[in-house]
């Protein structure tokens, strides 16, 4: 492809795709788009070559003009979006570019998960990552455009820097993650060089398919994970699995990272969410299969990110 959009491109998926994408095609033109003008100087100190674009899902000019004129895009949206309203005015933007041949959707939701499995419990937040990417993907599926989504079928690595679980592994040398629970694990990075590969390929096979990424090695329950820091970082970190200590410690961490009052019990119902179906999380090549490299494992991550953690 002669030129591609990256929405999110300053984000910590979106700038490693972006990475990806001039390391390993120089040629492909990039148009970088961002909601606000933050990251603009940066973003254009890093990319001199890239166009720098502001869009916003709610504003349908300005998103025809951040699909203008590039052949394809990866789209991921932030939490509490309304998916209803922001994928409708996409799918209208990418339907005035007849040159658009592929988008890559970013998704997150257990693998096989129905809008109708989804608890009462989340549904009533009005949004969040239970339902949206659900709703979204209903829209997108009805467009006729030619979608790939990648699902995150595993952790971010990058969460444990976030300040909701950073704090307290800093200031008690807690992981405090309530309902212990089975899950896969991924670096972000590796999740944006997916996406980059992907749009990169002349395989039309990807057109329509979604694909579950995870780094195909670590499936492991929160108390391991401690254990595997604490082993990491020479120093104990104790896992905590209570809604007392997360509330203590990460509540209002949680609430000014989301921006909602109410963030500290979607997150509980959240966790319960991930329990009742952690059975679903596996190890695939899924990563090597797209990028032609191993994924990161999380003793690799935890050690390259140990000082970013503990704040030493």
């Amino acid at each position: 492809m002669e030129r591609i959009s990256v929405f999110g491109a300053n984000g910590h998926i979106g700038r490693p795709l972006a990475d990806w994408m001039r390391a390993n095609s120089p040629s492909t033109g990039l148009k970088l788009v961002m909601r606000n003008e933050d990251h603009r100087a940066a973003l254009a100190t890093a990319f001199p070559q890239a166009e720098i674009c502001i869009a916003n899902y709610y504003d349908l000019g300005s998103l025809e003009s951040a699909l203008s004129g590039v052949q394809g895009a990866f789209i991921v949206t932030p939490d509490f979006l309304d998916e209803q309203r922001a994928m409708t005015n996409f799918v209208y933007a990418a339907r005035t570019n007849p040159g658009l041949r592929h988008i890559v959707r970013l998704i997150a939701d257990p693998p096989g998960m129905t809008a109708e499995r989804v608890p009462d419990s989340l549904k009533a937040f009005g949004g969040g990552t239970a339902v949206q990417h659900l709703r979204a993907k209903a829209i997108l599926e009805q467009s006729g455009l030619p979608f790939t989504y990648i699902n995150i079928a595993a952790y971010f690595m990058q969460n444990f820097l976030t300040p909701f679980f950073n704090g307290p592994i800093r200031a008690e040398r807690i992981l405090s993650v309530p309902r212990n629970r089975r899950m896969g694990f991924i670096d972000t990075h590796d999740i944006g060089a997916c996406a980059a590969a992907i749009l990169l390929s002349g395989n039309q096979r990807h057109i329509g398919q979604t694909y579950h990424l995870d780094n195909g090695h670590d499936v492991l329950w929160f108390d391991e994970v401690a254990s595997l820091m604490s082993d990491v970082f020479d120093q104990t970190i104790t896992y905590d699995g209570t809604d007392e200590t997360f509330l203590r410690i990460c509540g209002e961490g949680v609430k000014a990272y989301i921006g909602r009052p109410d963030a500290d019990q979607y997150y509980i119902n959240y966790f319960q969410f991930e329990q009742d179906n952690e059975t679903v999380w596996r190890k695939s090549d899924i990563v090597e299969f797209l990028t032609g490299r191993p994924a990161k494992t999380l003793r690799q991550w935890l050690s390259e990110n140990k000082h970013n953690i503990l704040g030493q």
